[in-house]
Formats: C-alpha cells, structure tokens, sequence
C-alpha cells in the first residue's frame, strides 16, 4: 500500500471562514502527503466562495475533505463538527485533532507533537502546542496579541484555575479515545473555547509541545479589542458551569 492510500493515523480539521484568499491549499496537500495526515476543512457558512473554491482544488485527492455548514456558528462549533466528522469517517485515526487555516504552524509540527508526547511517557489524552518564546524556536507574534494572551492566560488562571501557559493556539491533538466525550456536548463561548476542553480534559490530561515555528498571518478574524468584552463574559459564564476545582484525567497514568 503506498503512503497516499495508507489510513493515516492522525486526522486534522480544519476550520475555514472567509478564507478563499489567503489559505494555501498547496501547502496542505504537500503537508498531508508528507506527514501522512488525513485532513477535512469545515466551512462556517462562508459567503466568499471558499467552499466551492476548496471543493474544487481538492478533488482528486483523497487525503483532503471538504464539510460545509450551512449557516456560520463560530469556530468552536466548526472545529467540534470537524472532529466529530473525523471521529466517524477516520476508524484508523488514533490521534484526531484541529489547526488553524492560515498554517501559522507548519503541519510539519504534527510529527514533532507525537515525537514529544512519546518523550514524555506517552499517556496523555491530548497534546496542545504552546507558543513559548525560547532559544532555538521561530516564535513570531504581534507585541499586542502576546499582551493579550498573557492577560487571558492570567485570567482563566484566576477564575477557572487554567495551568496551561497558552490554551488558545490553533494546533491540538486528541487521542481518540478522548473526542467523543470532550467534544460531544456544544461549547458556551463561540471562540475561546479550548478554555472548555481544558476544564473537560483535566491538566493532568493535557500535555503542552512548546512549537518549534510559530508565524503570525495577517487577516485574523478575531479582532481583540471587539473581543475583550466577549471574553470576559464567556469565562465567567464557563465560571458557572465548570467552577475553579481541579479537574484530573480521565485515564490513569501508564
């Protein structure tokens, strides 16, 4: 069987709104045949085209999915569509997960996740990259959104205990195992929710890859200061329901 046919092991979703100028389908295709990944992109009720622009690019080839939402949800409910779809569509797949449409993360990062979760033990139920600026490392970000997220990460430290040093960077895995019961349900906050997935998951679930490359793509959807006032809302709505307790695995450790 040759590397394009073989079930891939892991399988990615890919959340796309509006983005039929600037996400680089090459880059997906070379990158899904390279790091054998099977890859589904969930259109949120986009009304420039993408859908049928990526339809149509990725035809022919059988590593590449196209799911269309009929109406726009958010990024939460597109990625937990995605990895639902993948659930079922991918029974091969023992790591499903979701990155980010302008490829901030090479998907050359997949393999490096594996690589580091393997290093350290092997055991947890997801494997999230974190931006952390170190020596040796390609971590470019704008100073405001570096600001911000060590505002946010302050935030959900204080009023859901959050440990995880960056929760809201678009390149996650999840063993298999573990999808079905963290994505189930709808999330409360249409886009800081991996917020959700940690108090679903539980820190001791959760093990943080520090990216080797990390670029910022101008385009963003999400604007920051329209944001602010959004965000503060959804943790203290998340306050209520998932409370500030410490949350353990739901596998033990091997």
């Amino acid at each position: 069987m040759s590397a394009t046919n073989k079930p891939a092991a892991i399988a990615l979703a890919v959340p796309c709104y509006n983005e039929r100028g600037r996400i680089d389908l090459a880059r997906f295709t070379a990158g899904a045949q390279a790091e054998g990944l099977q890859i589904l992109f969930v259109d949120d009720g986009s009304v420039d085209g993408t859908a049928g622009f990526i339809g149509e690019k990725i035809a022919d080839d059988p590593r590449l999915g196209l799911l269309r939402l009929e109406k726009n949800s958010g990024k939460a409910e597109a990625v937990r569509q995605g990895v639902l779809a993948l659930l079922a569509q991918c029974p091969q797949a023992e790591w499903i997960g979701f990155w980010d449409a302008d490829l901030s993360s090479p998907l050359a990062e997949v393999d490096r996740m594996r690589q580091f979760h393997d290093m350290e033990g092997g055991s947890y139920d997801a494997i999230w990259a974190s931006r952390v600026m170190r020596a040796g490392s390609e971590v470019s970000r704008p100073a405001r959104r570096h600001i911000f997220g060590r505002l946010f990460a302050t935030a959900s430290g204080i009023l859901l205990g959050v440990r995880a040093y960056d929760t809201q960077c678009g390149a996650k895995l999840f063993r298999r195992e573990a999808v079905k019961e963290v994505f189930g349900e709808p999330f409360i906050s249409r886009w800081i929710f991996d917020v959700e997935l940690y108090c679903r998951l539980g820190h001791d679930g959760i093990l943080e890859y520090p990216v080797k490359e990390w670029r910022d793509v101008p385009g963003s959807k999400v604007k920051i200061a329209r944001e602010m006032f959004r965000v503060g809302g959804d943790l203290l709505r998340m306050r209520k329901v998932y409370g500030k307790a410490e949350r353990r695995s739901r596998r033990p450790r091997d």
